[in-house]
């Protein structure tokens, strides 16, 4: 029964527009601006990590970097995402402590802005990749589990034409349980297992183009 509660998981709702208006604020050009408050640029991140030298400028040539987000940030940004639907984001970002001890400091909204983009433009690509793979393994699985099945006919054939031992019936019967089960997997990735890995790849798309404001040393009403 979870199995199948997990191929049909019920869908997700997303506010309604008078729950928007009541939760949310608009800019002055429209987008829903979800307010952020960071005690410092590298609460951003993963713990350990932080801005390197010239980030977002780097030299042509040189590979930009992508850093971690902090997991946290990345899960309430996903789950804003899945209630608001398609409406357009600002990202209002207040901080406590600016760049003080970075060299940067001028720009610290487009080295923050820099971030977010690199950082979900990756997540995009394995998620794609995640996506490929998924379809390989469907059809991979399909065909196993088609090939097993037919196998399977085979063997049981045998068996009632013959006078066939435990053995070969056990093996028969083997052949045909693995045979469902997998195409049981394959129809679980072709049903369900996709889902969740698309919805991340588009949500990762969205914020790749969410607008961001950057506020320091104030606080959030």
């Amino acid at each position: 029964m979870k199995r199948v509660f997990r191929l049909f998981p019920p869908r997700l709702r997303t506010v309604k527009a008078q729950q928007v208006a009541s939760r949310y604020s608009r800019s002055a050009a429209g987008d829903i601006v979800v307010p952020l408050r960071l005690s410092s640029p590298t609460a951003l991140l993963m713990p350990f990590e932080g801005f390197p030298t010239n980030f977002g400028d780097e030299p042509d040539g040189h590979k930009a970097p992508v850093l971690n987000l902090n997991k946290d940030f990345v899960d309430y940004l996903f789950a804003r995402l899945s209630e608001l639907g398609d409406e357009s984001l600002l990202l209002k970002i207040n901080l406590a402590n600016s760049f003080d001890d970075q060299p940067h400091p001028q720009n610290s909204a487009g080295v923050l802005q820099t971030a977010i983009q690199r950082y979900f433009s990756h997540l995009e690509n394995v998620r794609r990749q995640d996506l490929q793979r998924l379809v390989r393994d469907a059809v991979l699985l399909g065909l196993l589990g088609v090939a097993a099945l037919d196998l399977s006919v085979f063997l049981d054939s045998r068996s009632a034409a013959a006078d066939a031992g435990i053995g070969l019936l056990l093996f028969s019967q083997g052949v045909t349980v693995f045979g469902w089960l997998t195409l049981w997997e394959a129809l679980a990735n072709v049903l369900w297992h996709w889902r969740p890995l698309y919805r991340q790849l588009r949500m990762s798309q969205r914020l790749q183009s969410a607008k961001l404001e950057l506020t320091t040393h104030q606080l959030l009403s």
